[in-house]
């Protein structure tokens, strides 16, 4: 029988201690996720990451249930989780339902009136995108992707639909599920994603729907399988 994962924490067990030990703990759980860090076909025990961390076993448990619950992890019976690894036409489906979310999002804050701290702050979040892309080595995408991240929820979290907004942050973490954009390192690749949020939020800014919601099918296609 194959024995559970042992946790490979990397420098990610350093940034624990925040908020609850459920939230920390389903923060750091899913960066493993998403860089990749927690592999596909092996088993991962909610006893030896709680061993690790030095904490109890309920938080982590309850971390990761939730996790499996936003379709990253599955439960193995009295075994474990594993990471859900997701077949072309899962792909395809997800891409498929950012676009039906995420550009009826687009082009109706494009219809708002937003307040100044709303359009201070999304004009913000595009612009370091587009500083962290031009900035960006090639190696490493990870924050990108993560000023990509913040991008997107907040401009999504402008309707004020708080289920449309986890629906949009579930979505996106399984279209970035075992660092599936890791083939983004071209450089200029990244910047043109990145100009593109400029782009989007000059549309939303300027109250033009259409365009916005133009703009971001364009967008997605980098989502594509």
């Amino acid at each position: 029988m194959t024995q559970p994962k042992a946790w490979d924490l990397g420098d990610h067990s350093s940034k624990l201690p925040q908020a609850t030990l459920k939230d920390s703990t389903e923060k750091l759980i899913r960066s493993l996720l998403l860089n990749g860090d927690m592999k596909p076909g092996e088993i991962y025990s909610a006893n030896n990451l709680a061993q690790q961390l030095s904490i109890s076993n309920s938080p982590v448990r309850e971390a990761m249930i939730a996790l499996s619950h936003a379709g990253l992890l599955q439960t193995i019976k009295n075994r474990g989780f594993q990471v859900v690894e997701l077949t072309p036409k899962d792909r395809l489906e997800v891409y498929e339902m950012r676009l039906m979310v995420e550009v009826e999002a687009v082009h109706k804050a494009a219809s708002l009136r937003l307040s100044d701290n709303e359009a201070a702050h999304l004009l913000q979040l595009a612009q370091e995108s587009l500083e962290i892309a031009q900035n960006s080595s090639g190696n490493s995408i990870g924050d990108y992707l993560d000023a990509d991240d913040k991008f997107h929820t907040f401009l999504v979290s402008l309707i004020g639909n708080r289920r449309c907004s986890k629906m949009v942050q579930i979505l996106r973490d399984q279209s970035r599920v075992n660092n599936n954009y890791s083939h983004l390192t071209d450089s200029e690749e990244l910047v043109q994603t990145a100009r593109e949020h400029i782009l989007i939020t000059n549309a939303v800014l300027e109250n033009e729907p259409k365009r916005a919601k133009n703009l971001m099918i364009d967008h997605l296609e980098y989502a594509k399988p």
